[in-house]
Order: structure tokens, then C-alpha cells, then sequence
């Protein structure tokens, strides 16, 4: 039993890290892209890296599982070392056993990272968004590109020579209501200084334009100071989403009149929390009964692993569906909990008939 669980646990965690690993590398391009724009040091990026890192264990742990089982479950069978183990007198539900066993181990560790970690980890994650956002200013200017600076602020950059320094400068301001401000600088540079960070634009022109009566006044300047300081409250001021938020908030929410939906998709995430580690018991019955079920043949059976495969890939996708149509109405919540509930029955009671069954019944093509 343990060599059979060292087999599969291995297997588990080299598909977990491949997978994982594939999801990493592209959104860490996203992230290098932030970290080196904004000029901030290789410990953030760093950082980042590790903040979203539960994000993608979440959705990818229960199939993981499954592939793991699959290939290392047929590779015994393969061997025949399956049947050799039986023969010396090993039942099938204990050659199962460790299969079931590591399934039970990774749902309580999925719910770990569902319930607490990855909604702890995305807090942080925006906290330190905001952070590069304030202290490294430079990563939202990207040349080529209109850049929006809070909600009433676009900044264009024609080029920029490094973090901090940019070239062909165009600013649309209309936070003042009363009136809009157009800027244009050959040049500029930002400046923080543990204060606010400021745009300092040189060589240019300042246009205003009156909203109320259309009139447009210029002028021209040698340097000119543009606050950006609304950047330290845009995180803080923006609404925490769901997936964010600790389970507490999401049982007992506060009244938010900014999203009268939001008691009715915080319960929906709180129950998804709890029924989407479910599925790594269903995965695991899959398996067992794809790899198990039918008369064994070197020459493998590929389209029952098609089929099972088509039949995660299902489930997987109908639990998101569920989860937004749980989200516009709690009453439908239970069928959130209803495919791994009965997929792992099913496959409970299948498994038992087909382990009821001698191996040695099978024979080799």
C-alpha cells in the first residue's frame, strides 16, 4: 500500500507543478512587465509571484489529482504489477485504498487554500498592486498607450527612456468639473519622495477649456506639476470582491448599498469555498472507475480515458456555471454541491461492483 501511495502521490505533485507551473510562467510575463515598467526591485515581483500562486492551486488541485491517478494507476496496471499485488494477497479495495486516501488528503488541503489562504493571499495581492501603483508610479505609464490615471485622468507617452523618465508627453485632466486641462511636454519625469507621486513635465503647454461657457485659454510653461495622488486612494477606495474577502464577511456581510447583490453572491462564494474541494473525490472516483472498469489490455483503452477526461472537464466547468447562477439566486446553492456529491456516489457504488470482481478474471491482450 505504501509503495502503491508513494507512486501516486508523486505523480500528483508533478502534475501539480507542470500544470501550475505552465499558469505561473504566463501570468508572471504580466507581472515582470509591471514590476520592470514601474522600476520597482526583484523582491516584489518576487513577492507577486508568490501572492498568486493559491489563486491557480485552487481550480487546478482536483484535476491534478485526477491525472496523476490516471496515468500512474494504468502504469501499474500496465506493469502488471497490479495483479502481482493482488496475487500475494492484497484486496482491491486495498490496492484502491491509497487512490481514495490521497483524494481525502488534497480536499482537506483544497479547502485550506479555498477557504483561507488564496482569499488571503488576494488581499495582499491588491495591497501590494497599490503599493507599485504609489511608490513605483512608472509601471502605469506605458509608452504607445493612453493611460488612465484614476477616473478622470489619461496620460500619453510617446516613449520612455527608463523607469521614470518619458519623452512626448500628452495629459487630459477633468477633475475639476468647471473645466477640462489639456498638457502637452517634450519631456518628464516622476517624483515621489514618500509623498504623493507627481508627474513633473517640461517644455509645454497648458489649454484649459471653460465646460460652462466653451472659452480656451493657453499658455506655455518651462516645468510644469501634475499631482497623481489620486493613486493613493484608488485601491483602498474600490470594492473588495467576493474572492477576496474572508469567510466571516461573506456569512455575515454588511449592508452595502453600492451592490444590493452582494449579500446574494457572497453566501454563492461561501458555499463554492466548500463544495468545489468536494470534486477531488469525484475526480479520484473517476479515475479508479476509468482505469478499473472493463477488461485490461497493454494496448491501453483510450476512449474510456477520453470519455473520463471529458467527463472532468465537465464538471469543472459546470461548477462555475453553478456558482453564477447561484450568485443571482441563493435558492439554487444545493446544486452546487449536487455534481461531486453524485458523481462520488455513483462512482462509490460502481467501484464497489467492479472491485467486487477478481482481477485475475482479466488477462492481458
Amino acid at each position: 500500500m505504501r509503495y502503491i501511495l508513494r507512486q501516486e502521490f508523486m505523480a500528483i505533485v508533478l502534475t501539480t507543478i507542470v500544470v501550475t507551473g505552465a499558469i505561473w510562467f504566463s501570468q508572471s510575463l504580466k507581472l515582470l512587465e509591471m514590476v520592470v515598467d514601474g522600476g520597482a526591485p526583484l523582491w516584489v515581483f518576487l513577492q507577486l509571484m508568490l501572492l498568486v500562486l493559491p489563486s491557480f492551486l485552487a481550480p487546478i488541485l482536483p484535476v491534478a489529482l485526477f491525472l496523476g491517478l490516471l496515468f500512474t494507476m494504468q502504469k501499474l496496471l500496465q506493469d502488471q504489477e497490479w495483479i502481482v499485488m493482488q496475487g500475494v494477497g492484497m484486496s482491491p479495495w486495498q490496492l484502491a485504498r491509497p487512490a481514495l486516501l490521497l483524494a481525502v488528503w488534497v480536499m482537506f488541503i483544497h479547502w485550506a487554500i479555498s477557504i483561507d489562504i488564496a482569499p488571503r493571499a488576494q488581499r495582499d495581492l491588491r495591497l501590494q498592486r497599490h503599493l507599485i501603483q504609489t511608490d513605483y508610479a512608472g509601471a502605469l505609464l506605458r509608452e504607445g498607450m493612453f493611460n488612465a490615471i484614476g477616473r478622470n485622468m489619461t496620460i500619453y507617452v510617446h516613449e520612455r527612456e527608463n523607469s521614470n523618465l518619458f519623452k512626448g508627453i500628452l495629459i487630459h485632466d477633468t477633475r475639476d468639473p468647471m473645466k477640462s486641462i489639456t498638457l502637452t511636454a517634450e519631456e518628464g519625469f516622476l517624483v515621489s519622495d514618500n509623498g504623493p507621486p507627481r508627474l513633473v513635465i517640461q517644455r509645454g503647454t497648458r489649454q484649459e477649456r471653460s465646460n460652462a461657457t466653451g472659452e480656451i485659454g493657453w499658455l506655455m510653461f518651462d516645468q510644469y506639476v501634475v499631482d497623481l495622488s489620486m493613486l493613493n486612494d484608488a485601491q483602498d477606495d474600490s470594492y473588495m470582491k467576493a474572492y477576496e474577502r474572508p469567510m466571516g464577511e461573506l456569512i455575515n456581510p454588511a449592508p452595502d448599498s453600492n451592490n444590493p447583490n452582494a449579500a446574494r453572491e457572497f453566501m454563492a462564494e461561501a458555499n463554492q469555498r466548500i463544495a468545489f474541494p468536494l470534486y477531488n473525490l469525484a475526480f479520484a472516483m473517476i479515475a479508479l472507475v476509468v482505469v478499473l472498469g472493463g477488461e485490461f489490455s497493454r494496448r491501453g483503452r483510450p476512449h474510456r480515458y477520453l470519455i473520463g477526461v471529458v467527463l472532468v472537464v465537465v464538471m469543472q466547468s459546470l461548477s462555475l456555471a453553478l456558482a453564477n447562477f447561484a450568485a443571482r439566486n441563493n435558492a439554487l446553492i444545493p446544486l452546487q454541491y449536487a455534481p461531486p456529491v453524485i458523481a462520488t456516489l455513483v462512482g462509490g457504488i460502481w467501484l464497489t461492483h467492479l472491485l467486487g470482481a477478481k482481477f485475475g478474471g482479466t488477462h492481458a491482450k
